[in-house]
């Protein structure tokens, strides 16, 4: 289960960069996604949010595999988890009152790192 949410994760993040770094339409349930991914706060130290969207669900979907090499893994994941989750909360937050614009790539992306974190810590 953590592999296959971690690829559509991925899979999501890796759109997000895409639109993130090229111009044109992006697909979106509304209207506010392109106003969100491209925004200022589209980046973090001046990385792309989907890149590190990418890099995130990708170690998370890696975690299953690599559980057996190194034991301590799953609790770092966690604690990545559990940051991401904050800042998933703190960009909602930025969507909804700062940008007025929602993004439901972002959003699923979010949810998506929820349900990591609820199957993480279920063990």
């Amino acid at each position: 289960m953590i592999i296959g949410l971690g690829i559509f994760g991925a899979t999501i993040s890796g759109y997000v960069w895409y639109k993130q770094v090229t111009p044109g339409v992006v697909a979106c349930l509304g209207a506010g996604c392109a106003t969100v991914i491209r925004s200022r706060y589209g980046k973090l130290l001046g990385i792309p949010n989907g890149a590190l969207g990418v890099a995130y669900f990708l170690t998370v979907s890696a975690t299953p595999l690599l559980s057996s090499w190194l034991p301590n893994l799953r609790p770092l994941v966690l604690l990545a988890t559990a940051i991401a989750l904050f800042l998933y909360g703190y960009l909602a937050y930025l969507q909804v009152f700062v940008l007025r614009a929602l993004c439901n790539w972002c959003l699923m992306s979010a949810g998506l790192t929820g349900i990591l974190f609820w199957v993480l810590l279920r063990g």
